[in-house]
Formats: structure tokens, sequence, C-alpha cells
């Protein structure tokens, strides 16, 4: 981070007061974490729900920062930097900076949203500008509040291009990051039951996606999956501003679906031009692939240089991760986040990329789902009943009440269950060798990823 200004500017875009020191001295980066602050780094301290970082000004090293942001009011230890500005909200006043630092770029910024696929088409499509020179993405999933402004402060003028997620779990939230954004390109992937513990319904879920829409400008592009119902809403009014994606011919871009996921195979037409990918790309990545397509098809790149870069791409940890265990058996681990949508499609793709073989499903709680949550775990569950399965694992209370409640019976293969995930380590390593495949899901807080590693 190098943000090439002074505290009086930072006051001035912020609306904050500094209460001491030189408005000309220069402000070149800060931390939010007092536990990470460099050398020459100032601390900006945040207040969330269950934590105040003014509470670690009395200690190092806060104590030994080049400068402190703080909320206006907070009570300052005695001891204290050079450089003090303080803000009315210091969370808000983060989002106003990070503006003023993306506004001094007049280079296409790109943001994604929707309920899946975020991650691997910003990792897609920074993987497909990059071909053309440097790129601010998203790092992990700074995608919200914090998150974003953190990744804008990331700009410098290498580069030619911005990649960011938004994610949301609240009406306006996209909106607010759009604000500190400004993105010149927007990409909406799929509406789905995704945080319907926030969100209430799928129609909120849609309206606050379409926030993005909103938040640009009258002529900007605007790339979405044209066979989802709630996106397919936006058609008539985007008009020629919409880059379609999606399965059908006659899409912009359409990601096919015979014979792609071998390796060597056409996985796109754009344009009626087939894209190919060396490496095998399950159905889920397909159409995220077109998505990333769409998205740099609107900002003028060849289709040779996305080809190129859905080659390089390099997916995010826990998307997909594969690895071989000891006995031969292929780990797959999908467990970053799950919904009922992500959690079938990648189950599709698991066995689409593993055609043979015995083939092991462990699937975890899906979190933040609401009044819905029993009904769309048994949704997941009963969607199973015709897939070639070898066995099946379940992990987590709600996995295992929904199992309790479908039909007997109605899931052809053994099913095994627990409410703590380390409990069917050993079931699972009695079925390993090397015929068999393992996919794992489910939400962050599962934790899978551990199981994966104990067997």
């Amino acid at each position: 981070m190098d943000l090439k200004t002074t505290w009086g500017e930072a006051a001035k875009a912020t609306g904050g007061l500094l209460l001491h020191g030189n408005p000309g001295a220069p402000l070149r980066s800060f931390s939010t974490d007092s536990r990470a602050i460099a050398p020459g780094d100032a601390f900006w301290a945040l207040r969330g729900d269950r934590f105040d970082a003014h509470d670690f000004l009395v200690r190092e090293p806060a104590q030994s920062a080049a400068g402190w942001i703080v909320r206006q009011g907070a009570r300052l230890p005695s001891k204290r930097p050079e450089q003090v500005l303080a803000l009315e909200d210091t969370l808000k006043g983060l989002g106003s900076l990070a503006r003023f630092h993306r506004d001094r770029f007049d280079i296409p910024v790109v943001a994604i949203t929707g309920s899946n696929g975020k991650t691997t088409v910003k990792q897609m499509l920074a993987a497909i500008l990059a071909e053309s020179g440097p790129v601010c993405a998203t790092k992990g999933n700074f995608n919200n509040e914090i998150g974003l402004p953190l990744t804008l402060f990331a700009l410098d003028p290498s580069h030619h291009a911005a990649v960011v997620e938004m994610g949301a779990s609240r009406r306006g939230d996209i909106a607010a990051l759009a604000a500190i954004a400004r993105p010149t390109l927007g990409v909406l992937t799929n509406i789905g039951p995704a945080h319907l513990e926030f969100f209430g319904d799928e129609k909120t879920v849609f309206e606050t996606k379409r926030e993005l829409v909103e938040a640009l400008a009258a002529d900007a592009p605007v790339a979405l999956f044209a066979e989802d119902p709630w996106l397919a809403r936006l058609l008539p009014d985007l008009g020629a501003r919409a880059i379609a994606f999606g399965w059908d011919a006659g899409r912009r871009v359409r990601a096919l679906a015979a014979d792609a996921g071998k390796p060597g195979a056409a996985v796109l037409e754009i344009d009626g031009i087939p894209v190919r990918s060396a490496r095998p790309m399950g159905r889920i990545h397909r159409i995220d692939a077109a998505a990333a397509a769409a998205a740099a098809v609107a900002l003028g790149v060849p289709t040779q240089r996305i080809e190129a870069g859905l080659e390089s791409y390099s997916p995010a940890p826990l998307r997909f991760a594969q690895s071989r265990h000891a006995s031969g058996a292929q780990l797959v681990v999908d467990a970053y986040n799950s919904n009922p949508a992500s959690a079938s499609a990648g189950v599709d793709t698991f066995l689409e990329l593993n055609p043979a073989g015995r083939r092991l499903v462990v699937l975890g709680d899906m979190l933040e789902l609401g009044e819905r949550s029993l009904e769309l775990h048994r949704a997941v569950l009963e969607g199973l009943a015709e897939k070639p399965l070898a066995a099946l694992f379940l992990a987590g209370e709600t996995m295992v009440r929904a199992a309790e409640e479908i039909e007997p019976g109605s899931l052809p293969y053994p099913v095994y269950h627990a409410r703590e995930a380390g409990e069917l380590a050993g079931p699972i390593r009695a079925l390993l060798g090397i015929d068999a495949s393992v996919y794992f899901k489910a939400s962050r807080l599962m934790r899978l990823e551990a199981l994966a590693e104990s067997l």
C-alpha cells in the first residue's frame, strides 16, 4: 500500500478533523489490525459489534504507529503519535478515503456480485486481464465494507484494470460498496437461496444484487447469466448494455456442455468462436468461465487472450482444491462456502470430472439459510437420489436432521452421518483406495478441510 496522500488530504476526503499534526505530512500506509502495524504505518481504529480497536491504542505496536485514525469523541491515551485524525465514523471514513484513492485512476473497474461463483469469476477475469498487464483484484474474501476499501488501496499507476467482488448480507450493502468502488462494468453471476437468514427470500437477494446495476452509469455494460429467472428480468431494460452469457444457443458468450469436461475440448463459444481448455473444466466452472469471458468481451479483450487467461488462472484456496491421498484416492476440497445451489452444482461437477470409480461425497451444514434451512438441506439430499455415488457422508446438526426426515431407502447407497465432522474420518478412510475420489462441500464454519486433512 502506498496511498501517496497527506494527512490533510485524508481529512478532506473523509470529512474528518486533524486533531494535531502537520496536514502536509505524508500518509503512505496504515493497518486496521493492531497486531500487524509495520514501521511507517498509521493505525486505523475500527469498531464492530464485538470489538473496538480503540481499546488497543494504549498498547504496542499501536503506540509506535506513525499516526492514528480514530472516532471523534473516543477517549485517547495521553501518549499518542504526532498525527491524529478524528472521523465521525471510522468505517465510513475508510470507504470515503478508498473512493478518493480509486478516483485517481481512469481505468476499468469491474464489480462482480451474485449468490455463487464470485471468487472463481474474479480469479478467471483477473487472469484474462493480466494477459495485457498488471491487474488489481480482490484477495481472498475481501468483499465487504472493510475488504473492498483495502483492495482499492492497493491500486497503483501500474494497474490497467481492477476486478472486485461485492458481497452482501442485507439490502443496501451492494449500493454502499458500489458508491466506494465506482465500477464501470458489472457482472451478475446468479440469484439463489444464500444468506436467507438475513435476506429472508430470494426476491430480496435479487433486489440487493440489482443495486449494482442501479449504481452503474446509464451506458455501462452488464454481464449477466441470462438463464437465471431473476436476472432475466433485467434484460429488457438493459437492452444493448447486456452481455448475456449462459448455456443456450444464441448467447453472446455460450458455455458448452458436450465433451467440454475433457482436456483440449471447447468450453465456450464467443460470438460462435470456440474457446478451448487444455485442462478439464467441469460444468460449474464453465459457466463461471462464461461470466468472466462476457466481462472481458465488454472490455474489448480478444478471444485469444481470453483463452490464454483461462489457461493461466489459479483457483482460490478451498475451491475444488485437488490432492492425492496416500491410498491413491483423489480428494476434492470445495469447502470455502456452501449453499443449496452451489452444493448441488458442485456434486454434479465432481461426478462429471470423476466419471468412474467409487465416488464419495461429504456434505456439511449450509449456514445462514434462516427459517427454510431444514427444508433446503432436505431438498439437496433428495436431489442426490439418482446420483451414482458409492456412499454419502453428512456432517452437522442440520444435515443429520434432514437425513432423518427424507423417505427411508430413497438414497440407494450407504449414508453415514454425524453431528461432528471428525466422527466421519473412520468410515471415509475405510473406503479410500486407488479407485476412489471424495468431494467435500460445506459452509466455511464447518471446516471440512480439517476432516480431509485428518484422513
